[in-house]
């Protein structure tokens, strides 16, 4: 059984530390540089009944939501995974023939219920899961402290994030019945032969929900679709009549 040296140690430590801080600075960059150009253009679109001031401060706010946010989860996870791991490698590295209750239950969750074998597990890179489920369980744990606090910014992430997430996990369930990669040809999932079914049936859903049940759908959605599918040319015609009459009137005084 190998010994890790005291060098060793310190160098994983650092590695890990340094893989920790990275995910927290590229969180909160990759947040800036996502939600500020969004929000900015949101803001001036659509929110026209605030001040400029009050404009500023409401792009401010999203902007480190969602810049916290990334780097919160970021920094939770990869300290959840540095954990486990370093758990995992303690127990290799000093084993003890008797059985504690607390040694069994860690072991139990850092290494899983089927262990044996665990000395010839390959070294995963600083930053990286050991094990496949350890990013399983850090991932929920940030999820719940991070992003299960329920406000816009975290629902627009949670409902991005699920889309991807059914996609995901239907071309990998395709790549272990078939045993070939989603994107081969013969795969359902290809876009040329799936892409429109797939359009069709959510712009099918999702104006079945606006006509019948408009109430169930996000407040930001029914208010798009209503300004599409619910315009009068009434209203572009008294647009209209009013601006010519402003026309008419400037003319007249000018005269």
């Amino acid at each position: 059984m190998s010994v890790l040296s005291p060098s060793s140690i310190f160098t994983h430590i650092s590695d890990e530390l340094l893989a920790i801080v990275g995910a927290l600075v590229g969180g909160a960059k990759y947040g800036i540089k996502i939600r500020l150009p969004h929000a900015l253009v949101m803001t001036l679109l659509f929110r026209k009944d605030l001040s400029s001031r009050q404009k500023i401060q409401s792009i401010l706010k999203v902007v480190l939501e969602h810049a916290s946010n990334l780097a919160a989860f970021a920094t939770i996870y990869k300290s959840i995974l540095a954990t486990f791991k370093w758990s995992s490698r303690y127990l290799r590295h000093h084993p003890q023939r008797e059985r504690h209750l607390g040694r069994m239950f860690l072991k139990l969750i850092v290494d899983g219920p089927f262990s044996r074998g665990t000395h010839n597990l390959p070294r995963s890179m600083a930053g990286h899961p050991e094990r496949p489920y350890h990013s399983l369980i850090a991932g929920a744990c940030g999820g719940y402290l991070v992003w299960g606090r329920y406000s816009s910014v975290n629902q627009q992430m949670i409902l991005y994030l699920t889309s991807r997430v059914l996609v995901g996990l239907s071309k990998r369930a395709w790549e272990h019945i078939r045993g070939t990669p989603h994107h081969h040809p013969t795969s359902p999932l290809n876009h040329p032969k799936t892409y429109r079914l797939i359009a069709a049936a959510v712009w099918g859903l999702v104006m079945v929900l606006f006509e019948e049940s408009p109430h169930v759908l996000h407040k930001s959605l029914k208010a798009s679709m209503d300004e599409i599918y619910r315009f009068q040319l009434s209203s572009l015609s008294s647009t209209v009549s009013e601006a010519e009459e402003g026309f008419v009137d400037q003319g007249t005084n000018e005269t």
